[in-house]
């Protein structure tokens, strides 16, 4: 199986979205998620993909040494920020979002010929625009994602 391997240089991470959820999430449908149409132009800043489980720490008697006990994931936010473009559906979209409809959101990561996915889904959370006089019109997005992230790494 493929996949982005070795030290990765440069920014090699393109994000898309999609207006509705897609419930397969395999290799097929990513492709046609991770369509020209659905990038999200613009990026200045992908923010990371992170999983955090709690963990519980259980008292066991007489023993020096407390156990643990995994608890459940927390998905966390998934941030990015982009060089606003009104003219752009996308851009707009994110920005008009009511934080009530989920959406799927595709990160493509590629090196050479290798291609791996990350997709997750999400609700946008927050979407500030700011205007700066002394730089980019910019726009700092955050979604609140819901449920896994699915991996996968093109064949």
């Amino acid at each position: 199986m493929a996949s982005v391997t070795g030290r990765a240089a440069g920014f090699i991470a393109t994000l898309y979205y999609s207006s509705s959820v897609d419930e397969v999430k395999d290799v097929a449908s990513m492709a046609t998620t991770a369509a020209a149409g659905n990038e999200v132009l613009d990026v200045a800043d992908i923010g990371s993909l992170n999983k955090t489980r709690t963990v519980i720490d259980i008292p066991v008697y007489g023993d020096d040494v407390k156990g643990k006990l995994p608890g459940q994931a927390d998905p966390g936010s998934f941030d990015f920020n982009v060089t606003l473009n009104l003219d752009n559906a996308i851009h707009t979209g994110l920005r008009d979002d009511d934080g009530l409809t989920i959406h799927t959101f595709v990160v493509k990561f590629t090196q050479g010929a290798a291609i791996t996915w990350a997709a997750f889904d999400g609700y946008v959370a927050d979407a500030t625009v700011s205007a700066p006089i002394d730089d980019r019109v910019q726009m700092d997005v955050s979604i609140a994602r819901s449920g896994g992230l699915t991996w996968l790494d093109a064949a």
